[in-house]
């Protein structure tokens, strides 16, 4: 994709637009209890699945009790919450007002505010230091350039390991999103953007990272790839 082509101030504005509205509904449904279609209910499961793979990867770093990760893109605090029992520092980050809201009051709720910090911001944007990085079901909206300047500003909070999830470049599932803009816009998510290999391998040797693990996770509707970075 061109330079031209991408416009991050216009990207950001979408993003903040659909998760502060349709995407606040629909996701907070998946990530919560409520009875869901066949469909999203294989998000559901897809995402809890990612979301155990990557807690186990992370706990695999060893990181001292009290170490800080940064959650990037949030949501509704499902695994920030998850973090912060296990005794992590979370700094808690979301475009969305209402997802960072709704992430501040369940954590309230189960007693872990007090080991999180939150804050409503973009990936791009957000700043500090921290132990480790996680960025889960965010960049799977960013073209590949767009991801390359968020993933920049990540990986540069961090000394140590970044674990996040991309769309991988699919025939079947590029089709599927060509034919689902012919759909009136109402009935559509945000779209998907999928990330050629060799793409995400520029990335990552632009940055000095080295891939330590990836893991595609394909259940029902969820298609996504784990991936964990470290320096090299």
């Amino acid at each position: 994709m061109s330079g031209s082509s991408f416009n991050a101030e216009e990207h950001k504005n979408m993003l903040r637009s659909y998760f502060n509205g349709q995407g606040f509904q629909r996701w907070a449904s998946i990530y919560g209890d409520d009875k869901l279609s066949t469909v999203r209910n294989t998000v559901r499961q897809g995402h809890a699945v990612m979301m155990d793979k990557a807690f186990d990867w992370l706990e695999k770093l060893r990181l001292p009790k009290g170490a800080t990760v940064l959650d990037a893109g949030c949501g509704t605090g499902l695994f920030s919450i998850r973090l912060a029992k296990a005794g992590y520092k979370v700094k808690s980050v979301d475009i969305a007002s209402q997802m960072v809201e709704k992430a501040r009051a369940e954590a309230t709720k189960q007693g872990v505010a007090g080991n999180m910090d939150f804050e409503v911001n973009t990936i791009e944007a957000v700043s500090g230091t921290y132990d480790a990085v996680v960025c889960f079901d965010v960049l799977i909206h960013y073209p590949a350039e767009g991801f390359a300047q968020a993933f920049r500003n990540l990986s540069n909070l961090t000394k140590g390991d970044v674990i996040f999830t991309y769309a991988p470049y699919n025939k079947i599932l590029a089709f599927q999103h060509w034919l689902g803009g012919f759909f009136p816009k109402k009935e559509r998510r945000t779209t998907i953007q999928m990330i050629r290999d060799d793409e995400m391998k520029r990335v990552m040797q632009s940055l000095n990272r080295r891939v330590k693990s990836q893991e595609k996770i394909s259940f029902g509707f969820y298609h996504t790839m784990l991936m964990h970075v470290s320096h090299k």
